[in-house]
């Protein structure tokens, strides 16, 4: 009778376990919406409509609070790997692609994921315009 009294204390403490646990996971309906990155003032003279060596704004909208990370899969700079997207669910930051070629931009949180495809060929920048080719 011992052992019923022993049972029966610790299923009802796991179930209260589980019960806490499932309170406290975070918000399914937490997500990152869109990616885009703006052209800025760039002038395509050839395939890429962004330049090396050139900033861009790079637009994340999700949910209110969301942490994100940026990510680059070929080579680039962003003046915030990181951020919030704070009470209005978007968060900004400059993207700055240092080679050439196709660049699959990656908004990242631990509720999902999305990308933008961008092309980006060789930039002249002129400071308040950037000359691709």
């Amino acid at each position: 009778m011992i052992r019923f009294r022993k049972s029966a204390l610790t299923v009802t403490t796991l179930g209260a376990a589980a019960a806490a646990l499932v309170l406290a996971a975070p918000d399914a309906s937490a997500y990152i919406n869109s990616v885009s990155v703006s052209s800025g003032s760039s002038i395509p003279l050839g395939s890429g409509g962004y330049g090396t060596n050139c900033s861009y704004t790079v637009t994340v909208n999700g949910s209110p609070y969301e942490q994100i990370w940026l990510y680059d899969t070929n080579t680039a700079t962003f003046g915030q790997q990181q951020f919030n997207l704070g009470s209005g669910g978007t968060g900004t930051s400059t993207w700055t692609p240092t080679s050439t070629g196709s660049h699959y931009i990656e908004a990242w949180s631990y509720n999902g994921q999305q990308w933008v495809q961008v092309q980006v060929g060789t930039g002249i920048n002129l400071g308040s315009a950037c000359v691709v080719s």
